[in-house]
């Protein structure tokens, strides 16, 4: 069976992508919005053009749709287009919003754990009215994301949830590897992408950093699963 049958209507051309969702969208006085969605749009026809499988289209065309759909949202909330470099380029470079909306939808489209591609298009779509968030910075965070797993990401979120009330250090890696022996592994990775603070002594810290908290932020992590391996960190009780 071909890829034809797997995607939408929608998303076999892209000269029709503009006519069925720009309308869902409110007037841009920019041209910011129009200017977005018609090289999305692009990029997707040009995507699923190609020879994929079945998982592949289907990953792809979940990316767009997720990012149509959060855009959207963001824009019945008020929310505007951001106007700066974003979306401005060079002679002879490619635009930043091009470059990147790439990247997510190559990024998503091999992703095996494919509950984590709905965070490659929410961190698209908030990159696209956050000025905080630098193109250097979402280029970063794909990278991060397509590198992590969703059980890095649970790791991190429940960081983030316990915030500055952590009291977790770096000696006590060794107590919750007899809970989650893979925790110390999975701990020590966070801290090397600098999303844990670094460890410099027996008794440093283990908390969230600010770029992690950026990350968790931007694509609006949401725990679909039950970990229970991972609620040891949650518990926030060193055996010491």
């Amino acid at each position: 069976m071909g890829n034809e049958k797997k995607v939408p209507k929608m998303v076999r051309k892209s000269s029709e992508i503009f006519g069925v969702i720009a309308p869902t969208f409110l007037a841009e006085p920019t041209g910011l919005l129009s200017l977005l969605i018609t090289s999305t749009g692009d990029l997707i026809a040009d995507s699923l053009d190609k020879k994929l499988s079945e998982r592949e289209a289907l990953r792809t065309n979940m990316a767009y749709q997720y990012f149509v759909d959060r855009l959207k949202q963001h824009q019945d909330n008020g929310l505007v287009i951001r106007d700066d470099d974003f979306f401005r380029f060079s002679v002879g470079v490619r635009k930043p919003f091009e470059e990147l909306f790439e990247a997510v939808l190559i990024k998503s489209k091999d992703q095996y754990e494919e509950e984590k591609v709905k965070f490659f298009s929410n961190l698209y779509a908030n990159g696209c009215v956050d000025t905080t968030l630098s193109p250097q910075m979402i280029s970063l965070f794909i990278l991060i994301l397509d590198r992590l797993s969703f059980n890095h990401l649970d790791i991190l979120n429940r960081f983030e949830i316990l915030g500055l009330e952590s009291l977790w250090q770096s000696n006590d890696v060794y107590t919750l590897q007899d809970q989650n022996p893979l925790l110390p592994t999975y701990i020590e990775e966070l801290k090397n992408l600098n999303l844990i603070t670094p460890t410099f002594w027996g008794d440093s810290p283990l908390k969230i950093t600010n770029l992690g908290k950026k990350l968790i932020k931007s694509i609006e992590f949401n725990n679909i699963f039950d970990l229970p391996h991972n609620h040891c960190i949650s518990k926030n009780n060193p055996v010491r």
